[in-house]
């Protein structure tokens, strides 16, 4: 693996754990808010919690856009693109399920779980959005290098966006993508075994 998808991946890193991030914030608000507040004398010690919460909301933007720009554009190859959107789809996958049970919990407590649902309905629609935004850049890669053609695509682009069908699309992309890089080899390989024989 090059340094270049190295550092994408750890670029990609506040991408994979958004849909956690809200708990991580709130037991970090939680559990630190009194000691920053002694350490710096002051009792808006949770103003630089949210401060930090909209840098990364604004990172997080900021990231989706650019990896789908550089990877339109070929700065990776399909095959890697298609990588790291598995990893994105695939780290996330424990969220989407966490975010289920919680919303069966909600409909159980009736209108009390109402709050519940809502959390776990908007972070998980907010989660598949920057995903499927992100998956956009891997989707032209591959219909760039060939090895989709414009109605799959088109239609796969699409389900990037949906539930349960974003993750078994993203699996499809890097062996499909994988295959397609091992073509050249094999065909190299042919080319020398026939150019030996003549």
């Amino acid at each position: 693996m090059t340094g270049g998808v190295m550092k994408k991946y750890f670029l990609m890193i506040p991408l994979m754990i958004f849909p956690y991030a809200y708990l991580i914030f709130f037991t970090y608000m939680t559990y630190t808010s009194n000691a920053m507040d002694r350490l710096f004398d002051f009792h808006d010690g949770t103003d630089i919690w949210y401060g930090i919460a909209v840098e990364y909301l604004i990172y997080i933007i900021f990231i989706v856009f650019y990896n789908t720009i550089i990877s339109g554009r070929g700065k990776y190859t399909a095959y890697e693109s298609a990588k790291v959107n598995l990893f994105v789809k695939g780290i996330q996958v424990p969220a989407y399920i966490f975010h289920f049970v919680l919303g069966m919990m909600g409909c159980v407590m009736s209108v009390w779980g109402i709050g519940i649902i809502m959390v776990a309905l908007i972070v998980d629609l907010v989660t598949i959005l920057l995903t499927g935004i992100s998956s956009i850049g891997c989707t032209i890669r591959m219909k760039k290098e060939k090895v989709l053609r414009t109605p799959a695509a088109i239609f796969m682009g699409i389900g990037c966006f949906l539930y349960v069908v974003d993750v078994i699309i993203a699996v499809v992309y890097f062996f499909m993508a994988r295959k397609h890089s091992k073509k050249p080899a094999i065909q190299d390989v042919g080319a020398e075994a026939v150019g030996g024989n003549i």
